[in-house]
């Protein structure tokens, strides 16, 4: 899960991990749930999603723990990713 690699980068405690993790978990369900609600299948419209979903998960990182380690933590997590995409 991205939350593990943010945390190791960044030296996280197990409590800012475990609200990575669930940060990072409501980004992908509410993703998830929202498309399949709205029977989405365009590209476009998915995006729209992705994006709205990165930009509220990014605010709740930066209401805990600032926007410099929100931006770091979401780029992060993009680097996870795409990592995970390679294997």
């Amino acid at each position: 899960m991205f939350s593990t690699y943010i945390a190791e980068k960044m030296e996280l405690n197990e409590t800012q991990q475990q609200f990575v993790y669930d940060v990072m978990l409501a980004r992908v369900y509410n993703s998830n749930a929202t498309i399949k609600a709205q029977n989405l299948t365009a590209q476009a419209d998915k995006q729209a999603v992705y994006k709205s979903e990165y930009k509220k998960a990014q605010e709740k990182l930066a209401a805990e723990f600032g926007a410099k380690f929100a931006r770091k933590m979401m780029t992060l997590s993009n680097e996870a990713r795409k990592n995970a995409e390679k294997k």
